[in-house]
């Protein structure tokens, strides 16, 4: 069983603070490659902004994100998954809600991280292709002893 630490266990966890301005959330989203980031009050996680976030919630509403902070525009149901759960759980609790990612937080309420559902996805294809293989070695075994 894969589990969703076993996906982020590479990589520190990514936030901004609830006090930073859109740009600067936007900047950070882009020096570091990734799609959304967990947004934090101290240590207390209290919502994410995302790509999809930045495109709805600031350009489409003509939102100056100098000015605005991204606790004002920031996705605030957090849908939350823990580092030790199974991923094709993660995955349908992605597609369930409509979401593209996850945020990790382990049981004492720290941030691991979050989860794309791209890196979920390919969980799947490695999966398939390492079935693919196995059922190609059977069948070419079988052969060879015929």
């Amino acid at each position: 069983m894969r589990t969703i630490r076993d996906i982020i266990n590479h990589r520190e966890p990514y936030w901004a603070d609830s006090g930073w301005s859109v740009r600067r959330v936007v900047d950070y989203l882009c020096e570091r490659r990734i799609g959304a980031v967990a947004i934090r009050e101290g240590d207390r996680v209290v919502g994410v902004f995302s790509e999809r976030d930045l495109m709805h919630r600031v350009v489409h509403s003509g939102v100056d994100p100098e000015k605005t902070m991204v606790s004002e525009v920031m996705s605030k149901g957090i849908i939350q998954v823990s580092p030790n759960e199974d991923y094709r759980v993660a995955k349908a609790k992605m597609f369930e809600k409509g979401i593209r990612h996850l945020v990790v937080i382990d049981q004492a309420g720290n941030l691991c991280g979050m989860v794309a559902m791209r890196e979920l996805v390919q969980v799947d294809l490695d999966e398939y292709r390492d079935l693919v293989q196995k059922l190609n070695d059977q069948y070419y075994q079988s052969a060879l002893k015929e």
